[in-house]
């Protein structure tokens, strides 16, 4: 008699499910994580793009309002053109009438002083790259003897 045993032994040994992956199993795996991976990658370099763009976009505004401040003490009916500069930027500006020359109003018809509305141009230049902006701006001035 033939040892049917051992063989029923090593077919139980057969049957056992394997441990661990399949060469395939893995190549799915790893497929699937670089996809994820290429997503997450494009992700930060986009907001790092974008996080360098508001830089520059905010560096421009505080540039801008900078030099709006400083005009915003001008009286562009007494001076309507300039030049000026802030660290290592430089600007010129232009002041152009939009709008007549009106008296102000008082109770007793005696004030002299005249207000007009102006549109300052800006062009300043930062590091060799040339910019402008405008805004508008009251200006005022005393003539005396005219009536309107």
């Amino acid at each position: 008699m033939e040892r049917l045993t051992l063989l029923a032994d090593n077919s139980q040994a057969r049957k056992t499910p394997q441990r661990g992956f399949t060469l395939i199993e893995v190549l799915v795996a790893l497929a699937i994580l670089a996809a994820g991976f290429s997503v997450i990658f494009q992700m930060f370099q986009q907001s790092g793009i974008t996080a360098n763009r508001i830089q520059q976009v905010q560096h421009r505004v505080d540039v801008e309002q900078s030099i709006f401040m400083e005009l915003s003490h001008i009286n562009p009916s007494a001076n309507q053109q300039g030049v000026g500069s802030q660290g290592d930027i430089t600007f010129q500006w232009r002041a152009t009438p939009i709008s007549p020359l009106l008296r102000l109003r008082s109770e007793d018809n005696t004030n002299q002083n005249h207000v007009q509305i102006f549109t300052i141009n800006v062009v300043y230049q930062e590091k060799k790259v040339e910019r402008s902006f405008e805004f508008d701006q009251m200006g005022w001035e005393r003539k005396t003897g005219v009536s309107r």
